[in-house]
């Protein structure tokens, strides 16, 4: 279905595109047999031509959903790799990568990458001991490096092998900003970008890496608007597959795949008020955006949601999906439950902005609009509307007479 669909992706790589082109002519009890017989006639009539990077861009789903079982996440990674690429170091780039995923995922600290050079090259010895020099010395070769330097047309960056060390060169490269960590995601992609090239590719490889060392709160949130997949799929929806890719199944009962996410029993959620410097900006607790409360005044337009909610909860509103931003936002105090805590903060008051400035009138909501609604809303107004923070967290709390932020989420409106 994928490959004859009229808004099938764009582009899925020369040699990947031959090797579906001619299985899917062919009828056979096993696919995956028939797809390694294509890739292997077809290295065998043009040597050198199955090294391109297609495989190693699709690798991360096996790390996702074996990282808990190494020696078969290799085994996979070597095995998937080898449906359409049949040359040995296109296999072998998926399994090095999937290794360094790994790595990332239970890395303490990400930012030490001492800490990860030292777990990728120690794991590459032991699960690909057959080729592990090799591969210990292309990271090697590549640590701290940019991704321009793997880019030459001889070959290209479209090479499995200097696809890999680009990507390597960018994660490790990239310096990790000394405030704000995470920003680390979207500099080192954005290195990866303008290394040129085969720049989608490299990129693409390079955020699998990123995405394990920071989080899904690390992706900036107006790349996640612009985010598409098929068949039609968006940022919630691919939300959803990672969520089913992680813990091997769906289960619909419970997010984020339930369609409804309910807070019947929690206290406060009727909250609703115009917020105190925006008449544009509504500030909620669930109910409102559930519309069991009705807000006044003109339509919602969009929607910055800072608790779960269903995937059906907010369809009354009829929001096309760029409008409507989930933000990975807990309320704790603890750091451990929000690695990214600043940086998710300014990101969640500069959506509500972007809304605004494309003349929006924005519901920004949480559970009951007692800590995260009353936070996100001042920083709003220190960041874009010119408000003292002492100030803007005084009035919007005001405006919110439940609300009680808790003293993390304070500290990132008016940090020291």
């Amino acid at each position: 279905d994928w490959y004859y669909s009229p808004a099938r992706l764009k582009d899925i790589g020369i040699h990947s595109s031959a090797v579906f082109s001619i299985v899917a002519t062919v009828s056979s009890d096993d696919l995956s047999d028939r797809f390694r017989e294509v890739a292997k006639a077809k290295e065998k009539r043009s040597p050198g031509s199955s090294g391109g990077n297609g495989a190693l861009m699709r690798t991360a789903p096996v790390a996702m959903a074996l990282w808990q079982q190494p020696e078969r996440m290799v085994r996979a990674a070597l095995r998937l790799a080898s449906m359409t690429h049949a040359d040995d170091l296109s296999s072998q780039a998926c399994a090095v990568w999937c290794i360094a995923i790994r790595a990332a995922l239970l890395l303490d600290d990400p930012s030490d990458t001492a800490a990860l050079v030292a777990a990728v090259d120690a794991d590459i010895a032991r699960l690909l001991p057959d080729n592990s020099d090799y591969w210990r010395a292309v990271l090697r070769e590549a640590f701290g490096t940019s991704p321009t330097d793997y880019y030459d047309f001889r070959p290209s960056n479209g090479y499995c092998v200097t696809t890999l060390r680009a990507a390597w060169g960018a994660v490790t490269g990239t310096p990790v900003p000394v405030d704000q960590q995470g920003r680390h995601l979207q500099l080192a992609t954005e290195a990866a970008v303008r290394g040129g090239g085969d720049t989608d590719t490299v990129a693409c490889v390079t955020g699998a890496l990123l995405g394990a060392l920071w989080g899904y709160s690390a992706v900036p949130l107006q790349w996640r608007r612009r985010v598409f997949g098929w068949p039609g799929m968006r940022d919630a929806d691919l939300v959803r597959v990672a969520d089913a890719i992680h813990r091997g199944g769906v289960d619909p009962s419970s997010w984020p795949h339930a369609t409804h996410q309910p807070y019947s029993g929690w206290h406060g959620t009727d909250a609703l008020t115009v917020h105190p410097h925006d008449d544009g900006v509504v500030l909620s607790g669930s109910n409102a955006a559930y519309g069991l409360l009705p807000i006044s005044g003109e339509r919602i337009d969009a929607v910055v949601s800072l608790c779960r909610v269903g995937t059906a909860d907010l369809d009354h509103l009829g929001l096309v999906p760029e409008d409507h931003i989930e933000v990975r936002l807990i309320d704790t105090a603890s750091p451990a439950d929000n690695p990214n805590l600043q940086l998710v903060m300014e990101e969640a008051a500069d959506a509500v902005a972007a809304f605004r400035a494309e003349g929006k009138r924005v519901l920004l909501h949480c559970v009951a609009a007692q800590s995260r609604t009353p936070s996100v809303g001042a920083l709003y107004a220190v960041r874009h509307r010119g408000i003292d923070p002492a100030v803007a967290l005084e009035q919007v709390c005001n405006a919110l007479p439940a609300a009680s932020p808790n003293p993390a989420l304070v500290a990132s409106v008016r940090p020291a």
